[in-house]
């Protein structure tokens, strides 16, 4: 648009010095020649023409300013969509960076969440057997177990080969066991011992004889019991 303008400027200033200025009054100007002073069909067409020629110069150079004022502007405007660019890339690159955070902070949270929950499950299991602990503290001493009766049997029968009991399966007497012999009237002095070789029923069983003090030999009635 400055280049057409310009143009026409031109133009115009090249049609105004084409366009002879009128001639002087002849007292101020030495006489020339006819053939030196140029001649114009129609005076009338020179005096439209000046003024005409003149008024659109000057449009034109009112023309030219404005456009000189639309180069600026528009250089304006150019410096801000750069400036608007910029600030555009700046709040992009914040909004990945501030993605970047959001995902490493969620992460990190989860992993978090996931430490407190094993932490609270370890805590619950202590704290469940530190209770059963102090409740078995707690809790009165169980009862002793019921002593057993006594087993204790006495000698039916003395033969040469063998001995019997009174005591059988009912009292759990099993082949192998071995029984102390005492006398009677001496119930805590073990004379010898008889080692069961027969389960005869529930109340009676054999016995061979294991061991014996010198000088004894057992008899009916003498006390046995089981070791």
């Amino acid at each position: 648009m400055r280049s057409m303008a310009r143009t026409l400027t031109a133009v115009v200033g090249l049609g105004l010095w084409l366009v002879p200025a009128p001639p002087a009054r002849a007292q101020q100007q030495p006489a020339q020649s006819p053939a030196a002073v140029p001649k114009f069909k129609d005076q009338g067409l020179q005096q439209y023409l000046v003024p005409e020629l003149t008024s659109i110069e000057e449009k034109l150079d009112k023309l030219s300013t404005r456009l000189d004022a639309m180069e600026g502007q528009l250089a304006k405007l150019k410096e801000q969509q750069q400036a608007l660019s910029s600030d555009i890339r700046a709040t992009q690159e914040l909004s990945k960076a501030t993605d970047t955070s959001v995902t490493s902070l969620r992460a990190s949270n989860q992993e978090d969440l996931l430490s407190v929950k094993t932490d609270v499950a370890r805590i619950r299991r202590d704290m469940s057997e530190m209770a059963d602990e102090m409740r078995k503290a707690s809790a009165p001493p169980p009862p002793p177990p019921a002593s057993q009766p006594k087993l204790e049997g006495y000698i039916t029968q003395v033969t040469a080969t063998s001995i019997s009991i009174n005591l059988g399966s009912a009292a759990g007497v099993e082949v192998g066991m071995r029984f102390g012999v005492y006398r009677a009237a001496e119930p805590q002095t073990r004379i010898g011992t008889l080692e069961i070789t027969e389960v005869l029923d529930a109340n009676n069983s054999r016995a061979k004889i294991v061991a014996s003090n010198p000088n004894t030999k057992f008899q009916f009635s003498d006390i046995v019991r089981p070791y």
